[in-house]
């Protein structure tokens, strides 16, 4: 095998691992698509999650970006968990195995507040997931999990 034939399958192999980790669920939710991939990749402060789920999944929701900014998540990602949604009383979280298939794995920075705000009484040790509610397809609203934050 020549080294030409390896750089091509290597790239194949990572094109096709990124864009499994990248695409959107089948009907996960705007909140919930960016959530997850702020977890895994941070912000850059830019609006990367929000424009990728919309080109994907909504392109003709055009003025998303402009609600997001009147919600108050102007200028990047992070914004809309700052400004504009926040969980509601019951998310959906699951400690169950398809929730590593459906949902965002909880950060142990999140898992504290999150068993004393909702009354998680699993073992520390157990790994939990939020698990999207689900929402049309072409939409950019958010699923049952969250709510808008209201400013003022």
């Amino acid at each position: 095998m020549d080294k030409n034939t390896i750089d091509t399958d290597v790239r194949t192999i990572i094109d096709s691992a990124s864009a499994a980790i990248l695409a959107p669920r089948p009907g996960e939710c705007l909140v919930c698509y960016v959530n997850r991939q702020l977890s895994e990749f941070g912000c850059n402060g830019t609006h990367r999650f929000a424009e990728s789920f919309r080109d994907r999944t909504a392109p003709r929701a055009t003025a998303m970006l402009e609600r997001l900014s009147r919600m108050g998540a102007c200028c990047c990602d992070c914004e809309m968990f700052l400004n504009a949604f926040v969980l509601v009383d019951r998310p959906w979280i699951t400690s169950m195995p398809f929730g590593e298939l459906i949902g965002t794995r909880l950060g142990s920075e999140d898992l504290d507040e999150l068993r004393e705000r909702f009354g998680i009484s699993e073992p520390p040790s157990t790994t939990l997931y939020l698990c999207c509610r689900l929402v049309r397809r072409g939409s950019t609203q958010a699923c049952g999990n969250w709510t808008r934050l209201r400013r003022w």
